[in-house]
């Protein structure tokens, strides 16, 4: 199936979002327009400051927008309440950056993997625990370590957990808000591999922030640059990255560093 003929599962719509500061109101993004197909993986790229992040907490509804709005599949996440914007949000999963700061530090890796289920009433207290270990397996975690905490995991080990949690709610799009840059290179290798096993196996749509366009490269099928707030260029990966137009990609490609397999 080509990308045009995929159906839009996300869409931010022209949004902006401003900030109120002692020195003044802030645009952190100014007029964004970007799509997501199902099935598809969309890469947000641009240095610390550019809006990556805010945009990512709009596109999730974790932040409303000044102007603008953003719609999943077709509905407007600005005017779902109650049930439904619940049963929206199950739709709906982010990875973030720290994963131990995104992990319940004083619940084991089973019980941080089991808390999503048993929130929205999903499945007997036995059945939880079976889908949970299930998920772990998925993303690398043995059952032999499932009932240790965070802390006696490293980054990438927690991270793997991190990841499982937010598949816990089989979420049709996943928001990955540098998701590796607080690991070692290579241990972001084998996550962002992670990351793409699942997205092809499960069909997930994706958006992936990251400061650096070889990390997005191993997993974007378009990329999205944005610079002070704006999408300054966006295109097919290999477009980008063969034939880029706008000078601060350029710049950006010029300082791109490998990401080792």
């Amino acid at each position: 199936m080509s990308d045009s003929s995929r159906h839009v599962l996300v869409h931010a719509d022209d949004v902006t979002k401003t900030f109120s500061t002692p020195a003044g109101d802030v645009q952190a993004v100014r007029g964004v327009t970007l799509s997501v197909r199902r099935g598809e993986t969309v890469g947000v790229v641009g240095e610390s400051g550019s809006g990556k992040s805010t945009l990512a907490r709009l596109i999730m509804g974790l932040q409303p927008c000044t102007s603008g709005r953003v719609l999943f599949d077709d509905q407007d996440l600005s005017t779902v309440k109650g049930g439904d914007l619940r049963r929206l949000r199950r739709r709906m999963q982010m990875v973030f950056q720290n994963p131990f700061g995104s992990l319940l530090p004083h619940y084991s890796a089973v019980a941080n993997v089991i808390e999503p289920l048993r929130l929205h009433g999903i499945g007997s207290k036995s059945s939880r625990r079976a889908r949970a270990i299930e998920l772990l397996d998925t993303v690398g975690v043995s059952e032999h370590f499932a009932d240790l905490y965070p802390t006696q995991f490293s980054g990438g080990q927690q991270q793997r957990i991190a990841i499982a949690r937010t598949l816990a709610l089989e979420p049709e799009l996943l928001v990955c808000d540098e998701p590796t840059s607080s690991l070692d290179v290579s241990i972001q290798a084998q996550i962002l591999a992670l990351l793409a096993e699942l997205q092809q196996r499960l069909g997930l749509s994706c958006v992936f922030i990251s400061h650096n366009l070889a990390v997005v490269q191993r997993l974007a099928d378009r990329v999205a640059v944005m610079s002070h707030g704006k999408v300054v260029e966006e295109g097919p990966t290999a477009q980008i990255f063969d034939a880029p137009q706008d000078p601060y990609t350029q710049q950006l490609l010029s300082a791109v560093l490998p990401v080792t397999a």
